[in-house]
């Protein structure tokens, strides 16, 4: 079973050689997804409470210095103490946190902030730079994921070194999955469709896409080892659009029921999608269906590595306007997976996508249908590409199943 630490390993050696490339001094990840892909460690105030600029993962590109993680003080009494090749900087927060033992010795300074949190996170940044001899040249920073005043910090605080763009080097390293992450989204997956499979034993007409989410829930927390959904966009009947609070209308015979649902493995999500009906399709809707499987499968059928995003987006969009829908029109045939809480992340099946498969990226391939009146179609599988091909690490049929 590989090991967290082996990840945690070949990221820092994958990030160093794209830094050593780009002429690059530190990776700066300042979202929470990233923070964890460098430090192995998830803040629970970006993930849980969606806070912004409170934590940032310094990786540098020389070897022989740790990543330093810089958090408050009141959060950073949870980061473990044997996190590999990680060292831990604190700066005070609005958090009164005592020390009456003398537990933490010199190490404990007891003071609250005099300034605004993000300048006291910044300036400890500026003084770790400084420490470890990075005064001048180029760190890069996840600028698009950071707010406005923010940034001005941010260049206010380092003057002399330039700021370059995170985001495309962190989109390339999190594109390749290492052994670790690539367990976890078996696993995720695998759960995924625990959920499904148990919630359809159980659904008759009647029941509303509110019935169908709870069921989902409970099913994961009974059957699929105690997971949690990390997303279930479940549609019933004609209504298709994504829901935050569940529609209680009664499903009737003849209604297509959409599972999009997706289910959390340490920081790692699935995202699959299946469709089924209640008693008998209509001709339109097998019409229909019988397009985006045909699609779907020949994706299936073309990934291999060294093959271009775009490619498989263009031979696939117009096989299925042949197979039954003529006005079918989408910006994407799929997705990476990973640890993206929008569930879809870099790089994409689109039009334009330069990007080619390589062994070790896992993908989702999805070809959804949305239909005023018919409702939402949808089949998403999550593939490992191979060094001949892909692996479906789906089990479910990929048929349109009547409950």
């Amino acid at each position: 079973m590989p090991s967290k630490a082996e990840h945690l390993k070949n990221v820092a050696e994958r990030a160093r050689a794209i830094m050593e490339k780009e002429n690059v001094e530190a990776l700066v990840a300042t979202s929470c997804e990233n923070f964890y892909y460098l430090s192995g460690h998830p803040s629970t105030f970006m993930y849980t409470l969606r806070m912004s600029e409170v934590a940032l993962a310094v990786m540098f590109r020389d070897p022989n210095r740790p990543t330093i993680i810089i958090m408050n003080e009141f959060e950073a009494a949870g980061v473990p103490a044997d996190l590999p090749q990680c060292e831990l900087r604190t700066y005070p927060t609005w958090v009164d946190v005592d020390d009456p033992l003398g537990l933490r010795g010199a190490k404990y300074e007891g003071r609250r902030p005099v300034n605004h949190q993000v300048q006291e996170m910044f300036g400890l940044l500026g003084q770790v730079l400084a420490e470890y001899g990075v005064d001048s040249g180029s760190i890069a920073v996840e600028l698009s994921a950071m707010r406005y005043p923010a940034v001005t910090a941010l260049r206010e605080t380092i003057p002399g070194l330039q700021l370059a763009e995170a985001g495309p080097i962190l989109t390339e390293l999190r594109s390749l999955k290492t052994p670790w992450e690539i367990a976890q989204l078996r696993k995720s997956c695998e759960y995924a469709e625990i959920g499904i499979t148990q919630t359809i034993k159980g659904i008759r007409a009647g029941h509303s896409a509110k019935e169908i989410a709870d069921a989902f829930r409970l099913a994961l927390l009974t059957h699929a080892d105690g997971f949690e959904s990390r997303f279930h966009m479940i549609s019933v009947g004609d209504h298709f659009a994504p829901a935050h609070v569940f529609d209680t209308r009664p499903s009737k015979p003849g209604d297509l029921i959409k599972f999009d649902v997706g289910v959390d493995v340490a920081g790692y999500g699935s995202d699959i999608a299946r469709t089924f009906v209640l008693g008998s399709p209509s001709d339109t809707v097998t019409r229909i269906y019988g397009a985006l499987r045909a699609g779907h499968d020949r994706l299936l059928e073309i990934i291999e590595p060294g093959l271009p995003m775009k490619n498989a987006f263009h031979e696939v969009m117009p096989l299925i306007r042949r197979s039954g829908i003529p006005n079918y029109n989408r910006g994407h045939l799929g997705h990476s997976a990973g640890l993206s809480l929008a569930a879809e992340e870099a790089p994409f099946l689109s039009p334009s996508e330069e990007t080619v498969f390589r062994p070790g990226m896992v993908i989702c391939l999805e070809t959804p249908y949305y239909g005023y009146g018919i409702g939402s179609i949808m089949i998403e599988d999550m593939v490992l590409v191979t060094d001949n091909g892909c692996e479906r690490l789906n089990k479910l049929s990929r048929d349109l199943i009547s409950l």
